[in-house]
C-alpha cells in the first residue's frame, strides 16, 4: 500500500497514473499518465481508490498462497506415505523407484529428500533394507 501512495505522489510532479500500473491496472494507467490523471481529478480520486486497488491487486497473490497452503496440508508427511508403502509392499519390499512414483512430494522435495527420509528411518529402525531375488535394493517393514 505504501509503495502505491508513493506513486501517486509522483503525480505531484507530473508522472501520473504509476500506481494503476503498479495495480496491475495498465489501461487506464495509460490513460491517467497521458491526461495527467484526467486534469487531476482522476489522481485525487485515486488518493481514496488507493486501498481497494491493492487489494483488488493482491487477491490472485493471496488465492495461490491459500490454495498451495491447502496442499501443502494435504500431503501427508514423507514419513508417514513412506511406512504406509513399506506396509502396504509387505515382505517384497519396495525400491527407491517404487517409493518415488507411489509418493505425494510437497513443493520443494525431490528424490534427495526420500533418500534421506528412507536413511533417517533406516537408523531409527523403522524400515529394514535387503535384496530381492533380481539383486534390488528394498525396504521393507521390520
Amino acid at each position: 500500500m505504501a509503495v502505491s501512495y508513493l506513486l501517486w505522489c509522483l503525480s505531484l510532479v507530473g508522472l501520473c497514473g504509476l500506481q494503476r500500473f503498479y495495480n496491475r491496472k495498465p489501461l487506464s494507467g495509460t490513460l491517467w499518465l497521458f491526461t495527467f490523471g484526467i486534469c487531476g481529478l482522476g489522481q485525487l480520486i485515486d488518493l481514496f481508490l488507493i486501498p481497494d486497488l491493492v487489494q483488488q491487486a493482491n487477491q490472485p497473490l493471496l488465492l495461490a498462497e491459500a490454495v498451495a497452503a491447502a496442499t501443502a496440508a494435504s500431503v501427508p508427511s514423507l514419513e508417514r506415505q513412506l511406512l504406509s508403502l513399506a506396509r502396504r509392499s509387505g515382505p517384497q519390499g519396495f525400491t527407491l523407484n517404487d517409493a518415488l512414483l507411489e509418493l505425494q512430494l510437497a513443493a520443494g522435495e525431490d528424490s534427495g529428500a526420500v533418500r534421506s527420509e528412507i536413511e533417517r528411518l533406516l537408523h531409527a529402525h523403522l524400515l529394514d533394507v535387503g535384496n530381492d531375488e533380481r539383486g534390488r535394493v528394498v525396504y521393507t517393514e521390520p
